[in-house]
């Protein structure tokens, strides 16, 4: 058995259930009985003050009337009332405990106090709980049911694990009857605990296969990327569905990167960086769970094979795959040569296939195209896709379950997985898909879900096969500098730059000058042409006040700049504080893009790039990574935005120093590392990228300390 400190809650040898009750339809008489109903084999001890009995089963005044402390108290108390049971529990010497009472922290101040005061005495104690505010759990394979609502029928034990924060998606999973599952888990508020100590307990639970998570609140980030290693070291992927990312996830702040980085983003990444396969609904869910279930042998590429038998599925697989970001490689010659054999004459050779009406009554023409597709060196899944939906005549269902029976029998000398879907979602006809009960080919539902599915189980296969980044070494912090992002003062771009050069970061050279001498001077000195910026720690968005001067070829156009940007900002800001006016080189000739670091709640620091300029919000092509970045992340970062398609040489254009600007990222992430707790965002608009070997050049620069906390 798995000797986790889960055990006792997930594996109870015996339970108690405070609050039950001998009245039916409430929360405790529920309790008991759905452990009866379920056929739970261990010791049950329904506890009611004055009841002599519950279901039939003895009950006791108290806890400490109990013959022995049980392993698990099921708690079907109200919320004021939970606490004194579980002290009373710890003292009894119970290990763990299901709450099912709502009114803690998804309510109010005061619910928060109470689950604050919940998670100190389980601290204390050490108790385990499951909750509160939860439907409580399942262990479908011990036939363990700690569980408030009603168990759904014909819920049979298998390889799924569920674990969900809504006991809705609990609920929505159980009920579609097309997975056996291991265990269910609605976790709730998790006070204690979370997804990541349920995902360490099944990575050793020889039962679960995959894991399924319904998640509302990623708390602690590294314990999570500590349990989905040891998923991984089990060979256990886990399928996540995060809700809520559409929220911003970054502070709002003036920095363009703060509106361009939301929480969606930052989660891929974490996922993607985690191995976790993250899907957007359920529908989604439900086929990547089918899909990986059934799959021992993980694809070695990511090119898809497909097989119909109709000419307009055939196209409309076509335009799927392409929305879904789908490979399907054209076959080469020798593959092409076996498909022509295998078809009628008026076939054609090609990915996605039609094998035509002919395979619906010769399957083994079907046979042999699946063959001659698995065959292919660029194909590494090959998919079937048949309609099989329940409303099939009687002879409808026998035409195409000798198709499935050929499929089964296929798919078992082949070394490469097999997918059969039905093209429409809702069902399959269940005599059709018979074949394929204990095999390893995979049931999915739906064009659309079907292909995302194959595509994530493409990622995800690649992941596994891939060594982790290496970490970049962390810089070491100047204390100067640290010293001036904790006093909070807003920077000016000048010092903004001081402060990214010390690090690093590649800037354009600049003089502040406080007069008209002063800048032509400095202008003179720097080379013409120039550009000029009002200073100011007022004003972040200076061209919006009339505040840059760009393209000076002389010193009379730097005088006349000059008295230009002061008299238009007095104008416009009347109230900043000017400090003078920057003369700085004109760099021209590179790609102009944006690099960001801005606070991602609760990673840390993301990393954004994309399409810099004055149009980049209205153009909104961003990307994000988590920091740190090593170099290859940072070069899929850039490759992952509209951009890169410029970056690369647009119509006659120069390749961009790509490689420069990866370096960048690099050098930012490692800042984004190393002052992060100081820092609210950096905003670098924009970013010169030089034609390649020629580097890059940040030309406007913009450093948000955090504000100081009182």
């Amino acid at each position: 058995m798995n000797s986790h400190a889960l055990t006792p809650l997930m594996h109870p040898g015996s339970i108690a259930v405070l609050g039950a009750s001998p009245r039916p339809n409430t929360l405790g008489n529920n309790a008991v009985a759905n452990l009866l109903r379920f056929g739970y084999g261990g010791s049950i001890f329904p506890v009611h003050p004055t009841a002599s009995e519950v279901a039939g089963l003895k009950a006791y005044a108290n806890l400490a009337s109990l013959p022995k402390a049980p392993d698990c108290a099921v708690i079907a108390l109200s919320y004021d009332k939970v606490l004194p049971a579980l002290i009373d529990a710890a003292a009894k010497g119970v290990r763990s405990a299901v709450v099912f009472a709502s009114g803690f922290a998804e309510t109010d101040d005061a619910g928060k106090a109470l689950q604050n005061e919940l998670q100190a005495a389980c601290l204390r104690t050490g108790m385990v709980i499951c909750g509160p505010n939860c439907l409580g759990l399942v262990n479908v394979t011990k036939r363990i049911s700690l569980y408030s609502s009603s168990v759904p029928e014909g819920l049979r034990a298998g390889g799924l694990a569920v674990v969900s924060h809504s006991g809705s998606g609990c609920i929505a999973l159980s009920t579609l009857g097309r997975f056996g599952m291991s265990y269910l888990v609605s976790a709730g508020n998790a006070a204690v605990v979370d997804m990541a100590e349920y995902l360490e307990f099944l990575a050793e639970d020889e039962a679960t296969r995959v894991a399924a998570l319904f998640m509302e609140q990623m708390r602690d980030p590294a314990r999570f990327a500590q349990a989905m290693a040891a998923m991984h070291r089990a060979g256990k992927p886990v399928i996540v569905l995060k809700v809520g990312r559409s929220t911003k996830g970054a502070a709002a702040s003036a920095a363009h990167t703060g509106s361009l980085a939301g929480s969606a983003e930052a989660y891929a990444d974490f996922f993607r960086r985690t191995g976790a396969i993250a899907v957007d609904d359920l529908d989604e869910m439900a086929e990547s769970i089918a899909l990986m279930l059934a799959v021992r042998k993980l694809p070695r590429g990511d090119g898809l094979g497909m097989i119909s038998v109709s000419g307009g599925e055939t196209a409309m697989l076509c335009d799927v795959a392409d929305r879904t970001g789908v490979k399907l490689p054209d076959p080469v010659d020798e593959t092409k040569a076996r498909l022509r054999s295998a078809l009628p004459g008026f076939g054609t050779a090609s990915n996605p296939l039609d094998a035509t009406g002919n395979a619906v009554y010769d399957v083994s023409v079907y046979g042999a195209c699946m063959e001659a597709l698995a065959s292919d060196p660029g194909i590494s899944l090959v998919a079937v896709a048949q309609d099989c939906s329940p409303g099939l005549s009687k002879l409808g269902s026998e035409n195409y379950r000798r198709i499935a029976d050929k499929v089964a029998a296929v798919a078992a000398r082949l070394d490469k997985p097999v997918v059969f879907f039905n093209p429409t979602a809702g069902a399959v006809h269940p005599h059709v898909i018979e074949p394929f009960a204990d095999t390893e080919v995979a049931v999915l539902q739906g064009t659309r879900g079907s292909l995302l599915a194959i595509r994530r189980l493409f990622e995800y296969a690649k992941a596994r096969q891939k060594a982790p980044p290496l970490t970049p070494p962390e810089a070491v912090a100047d204390q100067a500098w640290r010293a001036r992002l904790q006093s909070g003062s807003p920077f000016t771009e000048r010092e903004a730059k001081q402060f990214l050069s010390a690090c690093g970061v590649p800037v354009t050279r600049e003089t502040l000058a406080r007069s008209e001498t002063e800048a032509v001077a400095a202008a003179t000195k720097l080379g013409y042409p120039v550009v000029m910026k009002i200073e100011s720690a007022d004003i972040q968005h200076k061209t919006e006040v009339g505040g840059v001067k760009v393209g000076l070829a002389n010193a009379e156009a730097v005088a006349e700049a000059y008295r230009a940007i002061l008299a238009s900002v007095k104008d416009k800001a009347p109230k900043a504080s000017i400090t003078g006016v920057v003369v700085q080189e004109m760099v021209a000739g590179g790609i102009e893009m944006i690099v960001g670091v801005t606070q991602c709640p609760p990673f840390g620091m993301g990393i954004v790039t994309g399409t810099g300029g004055i149009l980049v919000e209205l153009v909104k092509d961003a990307s994000l990574r988590l920091a740190p970045l090593d170099h290859e992340s940072a070069l899929e970062l850039i490759a992952s935005t509209r951009a890169s398609t410029l970056l690369a040489g647009f119509r006659g254009r120069p390749p961009a120093d790509v490689d420069a600007l990866a370096i960048l990222l690099v050098t930012l992430s490692s800042v984004a590392v190393t002052y992060g707790d100081l820092l609210e965002a950096i905003d670098l608009n924009p970013v010169a990228v030089l034609p390649s070997g020629g580097g890059v050049r940040v030309l406007d620069a913009l450093v948000i300390p955090k504000k100081p906390s009182h």
